[in-house]
């Protein structure tokens, strides 16, 4: 049985459009960091071959970033779901979650992973295919822009005392308790407050 002590919104807290500028603007950023550094190591000539293939990754891009995330939660794959972030239809965004407790560092590193594995892949790739590293470092950057939510839950949770156990809804975030309390079999209480909140979750 889990209790939930805290309720996490990012699109109610930041709002979409704030949470696009800010991806857009690490994107920029990192890609002209991450390509100044790139100049500065290689003296390569670069190319513009192969711009086709560029743009099928750039489409491809957040659902190999999401990709990422459910590889690591493979062993919760049975509590898998998919939910439509757009109303409109010829919009693809949308969110996959786990809808099970998960605990917090674990959870944790899933966050951060598609900025590590990915950035680690376009790095070594550039290394390799210098005369693209500019393709790699502009994938990079998206990937960067693609994973501003989960550094914002991560900055959340990193400084979050309220549980150990994390579970992803359509809403957000709810932050758990473990209780285990053998007297409690149909209890339910719900309240909640400003990003708070009280449930007990009963999982048999």
């Amino acid at each position: 049985m889990f209790l939930c002590t805290r309720q996490i919104d990012i699109h109610a807290r930041f709002g979409i459009q704030r949470i696009a500028f800010l991806s857009l603007v690490a994107t920029i950023f990192t890609f002209l960091v991450s390509y100044e550094v790139m100049y500065y190591f290689l003296d390569t000539p670069l190319s513009d071959r192969h711009f086709f293939v560029l743009i099928v990754f750039i489409l491809l891009m957040y659902p190999i970033h999401k990709i990422v995330h459910l590889l690591f939660f493979l062993p919760y794959y049975k509590s898998f779901k998919i939910h439509k972030l757009s109303s409109k239809k010829w919009v693809p965004y949308f969110n996959t979650y786990v809808n099970t407790p998960v605990h917090k560092i674990y959870f944790c590193i899933n966050l951060i992973l598609p900025i590590f594995f990915l950035s680690g892949i376009f790095i070594m790739l550039s290394i390799y295919l210098p005369q693209y590293g500019h393709y790699f470092m502009f994938l990079l950057s998206l990937n960067i822009g693609c994973s501003m939510m989960d550094i914002l839950y991560l900055k959340i949770l990193l400084f979050s005392n309220d549980g150990h156990y994390v579970e992803e809804h359509q809403s957000g975030l709810h932050i758990l308790n473990k209780v285990d309390n053998p007297y409690i079999q149909h209890w339910f209480f719900k309240s909640f407050t400003k990003n708070r909140c009280n449930i007990l979750y009963i999982y048999k």
